[in-house]
């Protein structure tokens, strides 16, 4: 996993970086925190709570992501922890639990491309050029297997998922649109069950890793988030034996 680091003038210890929500503010103790944070915030949603980096402030697992409790103080914190030496502690748990949800992707359901060693998961929508231009340098790649989820983000990509899932040849409808040759077209459409239902599903995946733009890949577990195409390569370059 890539860490990005900062310059120690901008590193952060304490967490809070972007919102402090607070219900009152008691400073009576909670023995047990999730009963606390039940108690406070009965309205949110939550999978784990666990201690934080930080003595008395513990990492809440939301379906939006990690956020930050402190009991002491009845309050939420969402934004970045960082260590001293410029690590994102938050972005590194968020990227552990996209790629635990990412064990469970349904991939029978992406478009499958290849049969490769190295397995490439994208997330992309056909209308988005940084997409293509992924798909593009991908397409030359031969070792690698790609499992395809569209997560569309308007009206027209998702006719365009549509007419690529509809198709006789999904494969070749796919390659047809990312190099640009259905734009501005008529495009087959279908009313089909199980091609509503398989666009569904793509876009309840993205949302289950919390995909927030196209195109996103997990490259051989990595994550990779935009066409950061030397990334890319990088990646599927690096023999499997020595990760």
């Amino acid at each position: 996993m890539t860490v990005r680091r900062y310059p120690k003038e901008r590193v952060i210890i304490a967490a809070m970086l972007i919102l402090l929500i607070c219900k009152g503010f008691s400073w009576a103790a909670a023995s047990l925190p999730t009963e606390a944070l039940q108690r406070d915030f009965p309205q949110l949603p939550f999978e784990s709570l666990r201690p934080s980096p930080i003595k008395g402030i513990y990492e809440v697992e939301t379906d939006n992501g990690i956020m930050y409790y402190a009991p002491e103080a009845s309050c939420l914190i969402i934004g970045n922890i960082f260590s001293r030496q410029g690590e994102n502690i938050t972005r590194q748990r968020q990227e552990e639990r996209i790629l635990k949800r990412a064990q469970t992707l349904p991939l029978a359901q992406a478009l499958k491309l290849g049969g490769g060693q190295h397995t490439v998961i994208e997330f992309t929508d056909p209308d988005c050029p940084y997409c293509r231009r992924a798909a593009q340098m991908l397409a030359g790649k031969e070792n690698i297997t790609r499992y395809i989820f569209f997560y569309p983000l308007s009206k027209a990509s998702a006719d365009k998922v549509r007419h690529i899932l509809c198709a006789s040849d999904p494969v070749a409808a796919y390659k047809e649109s990312y190099r640009g040759g259905l734009d501005n077209k008529p495009l087959q459409q279908c009313d089909a069950a199980a091609v509503q239902e398989r666009m569904k599903i793509h876009r309840e995946q993205g949302r289950r890793l919390g995909v927030e733009g196209t195109p996103f890949f997990i490259i051989d577990g990595h994550i990779v988030t935009g066409a950061d195409l030397p990334r890319i390569e990088k990646l599927l370059e690096t023999p499997l034996t020595k990760r």
